[in-house]
This record gives C-alpha cells, sequence and structure tokens, in this order.
C-alpha cells in the first residue's frame, strides 16, 4: 500500500524531514493520491507538515518532529525502562544502542533519554549540554554463556561493559567484541565464550546464565538525562516526568505495544529490576571507578541534577 511506502520513508529520513514533492518523485505515486494520504495521517496526528519555502511542505513522523511541544523520549529496547513508559504521554523512540540514543539526546533530537549511567557521564562530560536527574532502575542484566573461550560479547560505553570488566577477577575474560545491538550478540553467542546483556533478553535465552547482581552486588543500569534546549523549553513536561516517574505503576500492555515483547515476558523480565533505587555521587564516583573509569566527584557535580 502508498501508505505503508510513504510511512517507511519518513521512518527513514527520521528528524529531517522531507519535502512532499519528494515523497512522490522518490514513490513515483501520484501528486494528488499522496497529498490525500498526507492529509488524513496529518489529521490522525501521525505525521506533521510544515510550510517552508513557497508553498513546499516538510514532513516528519509526529514523534520525528522537532518543533513540537511533546516529551521526545528515547529509550533503548529494555524493559529497564517500563516505568519511564508507563509514567507519562510521549512520543518514545526506541533506539538500538546507547551511542545512538544519547547522540541525539545532544543533538536535541530527543528532549529526554534514559539511557545507561555511563554512556550519559561520558557524553555529558565532553558536551556539558545534558543534565542527569535521577537512576531510573538498577540490576537486571548479566552473562549468558556460548560455546566459545575468552571472547565476550557486550555493547560499547554501556552498563553491560563496565559490569563486564568488574567481573574479570571472577571470570576469565581474554578479550571484549562489542555489537551495536542485542540481536546481533545473540546471533554470534555460539562463537563467544559469552555475552553481557540485559532483561527482558536474558530471560529469552536458554543458556546456561549468571546475573551480575549474584556476584558484584547491585549496580545501576540507566539514568534519566534532558538536553538543556528543553530543559528551557519543557521544564514543565520533564518535571511532571520525574514526579511521575516515583509514583505510577508498570502499564504492562503500554511497554509490551511500545517495545514489542509480548506482556507475559515483560512481567517475567521486570522482577529483575530494581527502580527508582537511591544513589549519591559519591557512590556513582566509585561504581564506574570498579569499572575502569577513574573520574572524580568534583567533574560529576555540575553534570547531576539531583545526586
Amino acid at each position: 500500500m502508498l501508505e505503508d511506502k510513504i510511512l517507511k520513508l519518513l521512518e527513514d529520513v527520521k528528524y529531517e524531514g522531507i519535502l512532499q514533492g519528494e515523497i512522490v518523485k522518490k514513490l513515483r505515486a501520484s501528486k494528488s493520491r499522496v497529498s490525500e494520504i498526507l492529509k488524513i495521517l496529518e489529521n490522525q496526528g501521525v505525521i506533521v507538515r510544515n510550510v517552508e519555502v513557497g508553498k513546499s511542505y516538510r514532513v516528519w513522523l509526529a514523534r520525528y518532529y522537532p518543533y513540537g511541544d511533546r516529551l521526545r523520549l528515547g529509550i533503548l529496547k529494555s524493559t529497564e525502562y517500563s516505568m519511564v513508559i508507563s509514567a507519562v504521554d510521549a512520543d518514545f523512540i526506541v533506539y538500538e544502542n546507547a551511542i545512538d540514543l544519547t547522540r541525539d539526546l545532544i543533538m536535541n533530537r530527543v528532549d529526554v533519554a534514559a539511557s545507561p549511567l555511563i554512556t550519559q557521564v561520558l557524553f555529558g562530560i565532553m558536551m556539558k549540554n545534558i543534565r542527569i536527574f535521577d537512576v531510573v532502575a538498577e540490576n537486571g542484566s548479566g552473562i549468558v554463556f556460548g560455546e566459545g573461550k575468552g571472547l565476550f560479547g557486550t555493547s560499547e560505553m554501556s552498563a553491560m561493559e563496565i559490569n563486564l570488566k568488574a567481573v574479570r577477577n571472577e571470570i576469565p575474560i581474554r578479550q571484549i567484541e562489542y555489537y551495536s545491538s542485542p540481536e546481533k550478540m545473540i546471533e554470534n553467542l555460539s562463537r563467544l565464550e559469552g555475552i553481557a546483556i540485559w532483561e527482558p533478553y536474558i530471560s529469552m535465552i536458554e543458556n546456561e546464565k549468571i546475573y551480575f547482581k549474584e556476584i558484584i552486588g547491585d549496580t545501576p543500569c540507566c539514568t534519566i538525562a534532558a538536553n538543556e534546549i528543553a530543559i528551557k523549553k519543557k521544564d514543565d513536561k520533564i518535571n511532571e516526568l520525574l514526579d511521575k516517574l516515583k509514583k505510577c505503576r508498570i502499564d504492562f500492555k503500554k511497554v509490551s505495544n511500545i517495545l514489542g515483547f509480548n506482556e507475559k515476558l515483560v512481567r517475567d523480565s521486570v522482577k529483575s529490576y530494581n527502580f527508582n533505587p537511591d544513589y549519591s555521587l559519591d557512590e556513582v564516583v566509585k561504581y564506574l571507578k570498579r569499572g575502569g573509569i577513574d573520574l572524580s566527584r568534583e567533574s560529576l557535580v555540575k553534570l547531576f541534577e539531583n545526586l
């Protein structure tokens, strides 16, 4: 269907949007039919159109529209974000990895990001245009063992990488190989000794596994941060999110729909997490150091809003 092709094209261009005339050219469709479909999608709130030059429209999927009032909230495909998803009505954008998500937070492609603490710390120190508010959850990850020897897979600049380095005294890790998505890690599991992975993927795999909590105790996995532009323009919505995050109950159906996992898996996997834990800045410094990242408390004070 033409509508599906238009939606796929808009998904591909994401934040850049595309001129309506370019949609006609790329899809080799009639101008009137494209216009008719876009009008329907616009009335449904699926897309946004802005007049650019003359009478030309630029078109975006609503969740990628850079000038709207709604909160654009980036998350990873993990049930550790169940409370974030349940807390507010927002335009949720699901990413495959923490680097892409946190980069888009820096570039104001999303207003708020829930992503690994370590990723936000490193980007925040370098770019100095985001603020970290709270730890969203702790635990919920571990190692699933494969058939290889010494080579372990994980995601780069993530809680998984820090935890993997922290258990080197207990597990002989010769080398670490980085993957851009959990699915690619799982595809390569047979040739690896293990992968450091999070819920619900760790629950989905039948292989022998061990949770990091069993080896090194409780560890923070993700934090919630906003960029400075969003803090100025959408302060009320961010404060609403932070407030409701502490009080809400998980909406399992909503989480299932947004992440694409079945509801039973969501319910089972969230049991691995402790949501809204309290961490001091000193505890954050200690956690980072255990994973080989030695930062002073002073270097983090301006980055963290509430700790």
